[in-house]
């Protein structure tokens, strides 16, 4: 169809054009490396300052999860897809570098200078975490030491598990990943959300799509809707 080729043409267009404007330091490895090691180490540090946590102060991630997927979903469908006036810088490296580079037909990516593209700033887990430890620890402060700590944990832990599902999403010839439950309904999912045509009225949730599902924005396709993706390749 001549809209899938103009897409795919377009995208790896501009892809030679980042990939050529990348810095000559920038290394992938170390990119996805700090991210890894920021945000695991918080959460081994949130785990290591925990003393007997009951069952009912553990209980407080299934809240605080929830409430993740909400800012999952809130975020991306009102901050990363619409222009506002302080949130600009995030919506055009989402919009016009992420969503350009790739699309529902050209979503692999190839090498390490690829991973610009596809994670967030190094400077995204950082702010994150720091966002949230004023909440965190105003849990500390009103139910106990170990809900403070065990929030800090679960934030840190959805980033990272934002982040890994999001990475497998862009893996494109994996039949193993395709039968594995939930990876596989992630992965369908965000194929059809960088749909240039869609992108900013469907599929926000990247992790579990309850918002989607609540709110009316999770729109399903068939396996058969992938095989424009395999000739992409």
């Amino acid at each position: 169809m001549k809209y899938e080729e103009d897409v795919r043409a377009r995208s790896y267009k501009f892809r030679d054009e980042y990939v050529n404007a990348t810095p000559w330091w920038y290394r992938g490895e170390m990119h996805l490396g700090f991210t890894l090691l920021f945000t695991g180490g918080v959460i081994v540090y949130c785990l290591m300052q925990l003393h007997a946590p009951t069952l009912t102060e553990w209980l407080a991630v299934i809240p605080l999860f929830l409430f993740g997927n909400w800012a999952e979903w809130a975020a991306h469908r009102y901050v990363l897809h619409r222009p506002t006036k302080y949130f600009s810088m995030i919506y055009k490296r989402h919009c016009a570098v992420h969503h350009r580079f790739f699309t529902h037909m050209t979503l692999e990516y190839k090498g390490h200078r690829h991973w610009r593209a596809l994670l967030f700033p190094p400077f995204a887990p950082v702010a994150f975490v720091l966002a949230a430890v004023p909440f965190a620890l105003m849990i500390g402060f009103v139910f106990s030491r170990n809900a403070g700590y065990i929030a800090l944990f679960t934030m840190a832990a959805y980033f990272l598990m934002y982040e890994g599902l999001h990475t497998l999403s862009h893996f494109t010839d994996s039949p193993f990943l395709d039968r594995v439950p939930l990876v596989n309904t992630v992965r369908r999912l965000h194929a059809t959300h960088h749909d240039p045509e869609v992108m900013a009225t469907q599929n926000f949730n990247l992790t579990f799509p309850i918002c989607d599902m609540l709110f009316g924005t999770r729109s399903d396709v068939p396996s058969s809707a992938r095989e424009p993706l395999e000739r992409g390749r």
